[in-house]
């Protein structure tokens, strides 16, 4: 490679202070244990305490050892869970690593993982002898849902980690923060009394040092980033970013939440996802282009991850040389125009790869898939129960909306959802979340210009989220072929995210419940038990109160501890009384809820989410909480004392 791209510099010496420090304090503690014995014999002169401390000191000896193998020894790589490729059976992606490796100046990779996620990954790891080891992992949902240009973008920017032009010093410290976490995470697990000490210096410093080396982290990937560009080109380099993240939208918010509605239907083993990308399903991808550019004016508006080590997505497309403020290109990657990088690099061998996947999924997914069968038969028991008292007594606008909300997925090809629409608006002509059904069908019948109005029309109420209605009506523009509209929208909708609000709407991960008083009085009625065991029990929605789909629920549960009960919990492994009391609870009072909840413990040492607000509290210091009046409550309640 011709143009040398200068190695990453910013927060090189914070990095440099704090790898050293950990470091240096392993190897003394290491050493100090190992001498230990030593150190008596010539410090202590009485024979009755050499005696006494004989016993002791060897124990130190050998967890010495311990500590000193800790560092030096080379931990396994995170692969269990991939497929080991043979190079002879997948000749084409062979040749295009070696080609991508020698454009980057990189060491080869010692071997090559497939495994499940929609990402792509390197592991290094020191040998005992000889060079280090690095090990290549990637995604089955990557290659099947990528072209072969577009992911050789992404395996050149894993090989620029390893490669010349990173620094030596770039290098050993991307190495040294994988080597840490790595031993973390192993000490965690190992719960021996002998390894205490060490697991509450790695609690202690692990954390620390990948915050006060997060900044030089993330140069190293602009770094990636950069001679990815320059390996593979700026225009492939942009199409790549776009395209994978497309795709990651499209998996966590059609494909996933798709196979498990068919919970109920089908069994685990005849989902077969990993079969299924290889086919490029609908659900994998947007709609059209006009969804996707959507999208990605969303992700343009994001920042950084503060826990990743990873830049924000508009920071990737910036290093290419687009200008995330420019309006997008006229074609998007929003779905395979070309072979997949699964077929042209796997061959015969990506059926057999994903049926070895598809059966770990299965077997991985068998409690998740037992509790949506679950959630299953209790949207379907609400779904009868409208069904039979709507011919008993009149509904009113709420009973309506929730019926086209069930009757969309238990009659699909009916007119009752049409119907439950109709009636509902009948009722409540300006019922912001009905308006939105009906957009909804406008546009999936194609008439774009009354589905454009009535978002119009939805946006005038003051309880809707004026940023959903210009998102969605720049991608409503875009379908028309009004791209100077559709533009005006996106800015409208990009300055409120970066507003005075900053976009807490959609920034927001999880809702206040906005249950009633009844409501709220039933659920804390089944969990009265768990209220002595828990500090503060929240209760939150995935989406606000007035969005049209059905919430899902989620239980943040922080119990009650206290200092010494967590340093006996880092010493023994053994978990506190009061938490292990509250699962236990759980297990068995979650199935008498009225609702479907996943359960968010939050450690002593966690923050608390912004969602866990008042509005969301329904226990605290033992005692059951009253939930905020609804301005409907609040006015009758003022009704009655006048």
């Amino acid at each position: 490679m011709n143009n040398l791209l200068p190695p990453p510099q910013e927060g090189r010496w914070r990095a440099l202070i704090w790898l050293a420090f950990g470091d240096a304090l392993l190897l003394f503690s290491g050493v100090l244990l190992v001498l230990s014995p030593l150190l008596l014999v010539f410090s202590l002169s009485s024979p009755l305490l050499l005696a006494l401390l004989a016993l002791p000191s060897l124990s130190w000896f050998f967890y010495g050892l311990m500590v000193l193998r800790a560092r030096a020894v080379p931990l396994p790589p995170p692969v269990s869970n991939g497929i080991l490729l043979d190079p002879g059976k997948v000749p084409a992606l062979a040749a295009d690593i070696e080609r991508l490796r020698l454009a980057c100046e990189a060491p080869a990779f010692t071997a090559i993982y497939v495994n499940d996620d929609l990402n792509a990954s390197i592991y290094q790891t020191a040998a005992r002898s000889g060079p280090s080891k690095h090990i290549l992992v990637l995604g089955l949902p990557l290659l099947a849902l990528l072209t072969r240009d577009q992911a050789a973008v992404v395996i050149a920017h894993e090989y620029a980690h390893i490669s010349r032009q990173h620094g030596h010093f770039a290098r050993w410290a991307y190495m040294a923060r994988q080597r840490w976490a790595a031993l973390a995470d192993l000490h965690e697990r190992n719960h021996r009394l002998i390894t205490a000490p060490l697991r509450l210096f790695l609690s202690w410093y692990v954390p620390r040092m990948m915050r006060e080396t997060l900044e030089f982290s993330r140069r190293c990937e602009m770094f990636a980033d950069a001679q990815a560009v320059q390996v593979c080109g700026a225009d492939l380099a942009l199409e790549a970013e776009f395209a994978l993240a497309l795709r990651q939208k499209a998996m966590s918010d059609r494909f996933w939440p798709g196979l498990f509605a068919r919970a109920g239907v089908d069994e685990p083993a005849q989902v077969q996802p990993f079969t299924q990308l290889l086919a490029e399903p609908a659900e994998s991808r947007p709609h059209d282009g006009a969804q996707a550019a959507a999208w990605l004016h969303e992700a343009l508006c994001q920042g950084p991850d503060p826990r990743s080590t990873h830049p924000a997505f508009f920071e990737r497309v910036a290093s290419t040389g687009f200008d995330p403020t420019d309006p997008l290109p006229g074609h998007l990657p929003w779905r395979l125009e070309k072979t997949a990088a699964a077929t042209d690099w796997l061959g015969n061998e990506a059926s057999g790869i994903a049926a070895q996947l598809d059966a770990n999924w299965c077997e991985n997914v068998a409690q998740a898939w037992r509790d949506a069968e679950s959630w299953h038969a209790r949207q379907h028991e609400e779904f009868a129960k409208l069904l039979h008292r709507r011919k008993q007594q009149t509904f009113d606008e709420g009973d309506w909306l929730l019926l086209a909300q069930l009757a969309e997925k238990f009659d699909p090809a009916g007119p009752l959802r049409r119907e439950a629409i109709a009636q509902g608006l009948r009722h409540s002509p300006d019922d912001p979340t009905l308006l939105q059904f009906e957009a909804e069908d406008l546009e999936q019948n194609g008439d774009f210009g009354a589905a454009i109005a009535l978002w119009h029309r939805i946006g005038q109420n003051s309880s809707t989220s004026v940023y959903d209605v210009h998102r969605r009506l720049c991608e409503l523009c875009l379908r028309t072929g009004d791209r100077v509209t559709a533009e005006h929208h996106r800015h409208v909708a990009d300055k409120l995210w970066t507003g005075q609000d900053a976009g807490q709407f959609v920034l927001n991960e999880h809702f206040p419940h906005g249950m009633d008083a009844s409501e709220v009085a039933l659920l804390q009625g089944v969990l009265q038990p768990l209220f002595a065991h828990a500090r503060s029990v929240w209760l939150c929605r995935d989406k606000p109160a007035d969005r049209p789909d059905a919430p899902g629920w989620f239980l943040y549960v922080e119990a009650y501890d206290d200092w010494f009960m967590r340093m006996v919990g880092r010493l023994t492994g053994e978990e506190d009384v009061n938490a292990s009391a509250c699962k236990r609870l759980l297990e068995r009072l979650l199935p008498r809820l009225h609702i479907y909840a996943d359960v968010v413990f939050i450690g002593p040492s966690e923050n608390i989410s912004a969602c866990c607000s008042p509005d969301s509290l329904i226990a605290h210091a033992g005692r059951a909480v009253s939930p905020p009046l609804t301005n409907l409550e609040k006015s009758q309640t003022m009704h009655l004392s006048q």
